[in-house]
């Protein structure tokens, strides 16, 4: 599909994780640098971006008038062990990733594209460990990320959990979608995980905060993106659908 947008790689030196990464940057149609426009950084990147459709898909609306112009960010793991050591709460490049997304990616998007300052205007989206690491990213550093998409994400973390309960200041825009068929998923650690019920109970702990806005989605999906391609569609709507 040819796009109105373009689609440009970028290499961004991370001091945090002291490696070069690799970034696939989406600007829509028409791009100003007269105009600041809302920006979308996704984990899981490449699967974002060829298995997901996100910048296929936010094309076609941008162009069609349903959403809003919005920068889109993809950045893509190496491996999917690095993943876990990059997304898990616990893992060992966890922390070095946080401060990756705030210190590297970020100022080096601002300096190249003309994104808006305001928080709200940025948001993390990730499926699985990917939606676990966006949420806590903008937990972490609610002065610049205040807003999160997480399809199934990963909640088998007591760290998580517990910052998540006591966190003082929730993103105002949260995404959260999980399938009722995702109680038996094999993980690419090797294990076999219940996703549902630990999903529930974060709706509940996130519903009892009342953020400003927050969707929940349970459906009958399950843990692949036959689920999550769908399910963009639905987020890409509730957080930059342009009333008709």
């Amino acid at each position: 599909m040819k796009l109105s947008g373009q689609m440009s790689d970028m290499q961004i030196e991370s001091k945090s994780l002291n490696r070069i990464l690799p970034v696939i940057c989406y600007t829509p149609p028409d791009y100003t640098t007269y105009q600041n426009y809302p920006l979308l950084i996704a984990q899981d990147g490449r699967d974002y971006i060829q298995i997901g459709r996100l910048a296929s898909t936010a094309d076609k609306w941008i162009t069609g008038g349903v959403i809003r112009p919005v920068i889109i960010v993809a950045i893509p793991y190496e491996t999917p062990a690095s993943r876990w050591d990059l997304y898990y709460p616990e893992g060992s490049l966890y922390q070095a990733y946080l401060s990756a997304l705030s210190e590297d990616v970020l100022p080096i998007v601002a300096s190249t594209r003309s994104i808006s300052e305001a928080p709200e205007d940025r948001t993390l989206i990730g499926d699985s460990l990917g939606g676990t690491i966006s949420l806590m990213t903008a937990l972490n550093r609610p002065d610049l990320f205040d807003s999160v998409i997480m399809q199934s994400p990963y909640c088998g973390s007591r760290k998580m959990m517990q910052q998540i309960r006591s966190a003082t200041q929730l993103p105002s825009f949260i995404y959260h979608s999980t399938g009722r068929g995702e109680t038996a998923v094999k993980t690419t650690r090797g294990t076999t995980e219940n996703f549902l019920e630990p999903n529930r109970e974060l709706h509940r702990i996130l519903s009892s905060r009342e953020p400003d806005h927050y969707i929940f989605v349970e459906s009958g999906g399950i843990h692949t993106w036959r689920f999550w391609q769908p399910d963009i569609k639905r987020a890409l709507i509730e957080k930059y659908g342009l009333k008709m």
